[in-house]
């Protein structure tokens, strides 16, 4: 896979995650960081700000399971266990 396509991939992933959060959470501090390091491509930071905000917020399953995929995509086991984790107590 190409840098460009794992890029591409794990935005993807964050994307995904992003999208099982309700609409009211756009106006969350979190969430609005998190797009601005998206569209900086910094993916680490955008999955770091949606964590953030899983941390208070009741989130879904499939929403840490989409930070675990990004995460182990970029390479950062720790936080896809920690997000394996919290998918199983959601």
């Amino acid at each position: 896979m190409s840098l460009h396509d794992l890029w591409k991939s794990i935005e993807a992933d964050l994307v995904r995650a992003r999208g099982t959060l309700p609409l009211s959470a756009e106006t969350d501090d979190a969430v609005r960081q998190y797009q601005e390091y998206v569209d900086n491509n910094e993916f680490e930071l955008a999955c770091d700000m949606l964590a953030f905000y899983g941390q208070d917020q009741p989130v879904s399953k499939e929403f840490w399971l989409a930070l675990r995929d990004a995460s182990l995509k970029m390479e950062q086991q720790n936080q896809a266990s920690r997000y394996e984790e919290k998918s199983e107590s959601s």
